[in-house]
């Protein structure tokens, strides 16, 4: 159970990467799971999806990070 906002990311998180790219980001995964949005924030900028696609994970994070 995560907040649904974080939840929408996810979802759209999946539809990018899918179900397999998405498991792969272990700590963000963990951090939203545990509540610790600016962490999980982070995970997510520290990527290499963030390189291939700044704008959309830039915004995605923001998102996560609005929750904290």
């Amino acid at each position: 159970d995560i907040d649904p906002v974080a939840k929408g990311v996810v979802i759209n998180m999946c539809y990018q990467l899918g179900l397999a790219g998405f498991s792969m980001f272990k700590k963000t995964i963990y951090y939203l799971e545990t509540q610790q949005y600016e962490e999980a924030a982070d995970e997510m900028l520290d990527s290499l999806w963030h390189k291939q696609t700044p704008t959309r994970s830039q915004e995605l994070s923001e998102i996560i990070r609005s929750l904290a």
